[in-house]
């Protein structure tokens, strides 16, 4: 299998190496399921929010939290670039969900102030 097989020998499903990309960009605060929760890939036993990959024509579509301070524009190039890189497809719809204000729970935990 090529390695943007949907299942690749021992990478892991396609929309799970994607989501592991996005989630390694320091602007990414997390992936979102989208307004109402239907931005998802459907896994063996689980559902993977943010990430839809498009059939045939059909773009990509991924929807995320970005950080306090992420420059949107710029982030959601680099966002497009690196989905399009990993699932071949040349169009990908990013939607920005949320932002993460500084001294959110979630930072507080990572620095061990919580």
């Amino acid at each position: 299998m090529a390695p943007g097989a949907p299942e690749a020998p021992g990478l892991g499903p396609l929309p799970e190496r994607i989501a592991e990309a996005l989630l390694a960009h320091p602007a990414v605060a997390a992936l979102s399921g989208g307004p109402f929760g239907t931005v998802a890939s459907y896994l063996p036993g689980r559902r993977l929010p943010g990430i839809v990959l498009g059939a045939a024509e059909e773009p990509d579509h991924i929807a995320v939290v970005l950080r306090f301070g992420a420059p949107v524009e710029a982030t959601a190039a680099e966002l497009r670039r690196i989905v399009a890189a990993a699932s071949g497809n040349r169009r990908v719809d990013v939607t920005v969900t949320d932002l993460e204000m500084p001294g959110t729970p979630e930072q507080d935990r990572e620095r061990g102030d919580a």
